[in-house]
């Protein structure tokens, strides 16, 4: 269970917890009227009377129509514990998910199992490679239908041959494809009323629902004022286009020397797949 998630189920709970604890209060106020019975009967003219029987008693007393103390009492008590019997049932199955939940990990179900039945797990599924091959070739013929970004400083090969602008770039690049994720470097993000033709760094398709486009760019010098200021200004524009950061764009920093921490690129990938607790080493 991802950390947002978790944070939104605890905060329910103490919110239910405190219902209850008001509830609680009103039933104590309340309690002569605990295990009482109402029964309404029509005594002609769409004119309904009450009869109530309390916890003890074997006979009905009339006490008079619905606007009676007493039968408000009534109703009130009976609600009061029918809301408190839910709150306690859903607290219960809200606090044994918090306590229990962990996503589901396929590496977790082969060490489980004995060692004869263990096996290699693949990183995704069959129907992401599937949808991911479709996805990138319609991408790529979208792609040409643009002029090349800055081809002359692509120098640096990645190991299907696509051509990059630099080794922390071919670095990205693979440790995305040995993750197991379906990517196009430099897909062009058109033209819109927020401005001109860019290019991403990585356009990755999202394992999870197999439909978004995940922006991921890599931030290599932001010590330059030039450079920070043109990348706000990206940024800027991939968010009045509707990308939200940490949900379907992510940038991944280097330093001075464009070293990158794998670290900070793994949490990236856990992200991606929808795995936020999830610590690589």
């Amino acid at each position: 269970m991802n950390a947002e998630l978790k944070h939104r189920l605890n905060y329910e709970i103490l919110l239910l917890e405190n219902v209850r604890k008001e509830y609680a209060s009103r039933l104590e106020r309340l309690e002569d009227c605990r295990g009482a019975f109402l029964r309404r009967k029509n005594h002609g003219h769409g004119k309904y009377y009450f009869y109530i029987k309390r916890r003890g008693s074997k006979k009905y007393k009339y006490v008079g129509n619905s606007d009676k103390r007493e039968v408000k009492r009534v109703r009130e008590a009976r609600f009061l514990e029918e809301a408190i019997r839910r709150i306690d049932r859903d607290l219960g199955f809200m606090k044994a998910l918090a306590d229990g939940f962990l996503p589901f990990d396929q590496s977790h179900v082969s060490e489980s199992l004995p060692q004869t039945y263990r096996c290699e797990v693949p990183p995704v599924s069959e129907l992401y490679r599937n949808e991911g091959a479709k996805w990138k070739a319609a991408q790529l013929e979208h792609q040409k239908r643009f002029p090349e970004n800055y081809p002359e400083r692509k120098t640096q090969r990645t190991s299907d041959g696509v051509m990059v602008k630099s080794i922390s770039e071919v670095v990205l690049y693979e440790m995305f494809k040995s993750a197991g994720l379906v990517q196009v470097y430099e897909l062009p993000f058109p033209p819109t009323d927020y401005g001109p033709t860019i290019y991403p760094d990585f356009t990755i398709l999202s394992p999870v629902d197999m439909k978004t486009n995940i922006i991921v760019e890599y931030v290599g010098r932001m010590d330059l004022t030039d450079y920070g200021e043109r990348f706000a200004k990206r940024i800027k524009r991939y968010m009045d286009s509707g990308y939200q950061p940490g949900v379907n764009l992510f940038l991944i920093f280097g330093d001075k020397k464009g070293n990158i921490d794998s670290t900070q690129v793994s949490k990236v990938i856990a992200d991606i797949y929808g795995l936020r607790d999830v610590q690589s080493a």
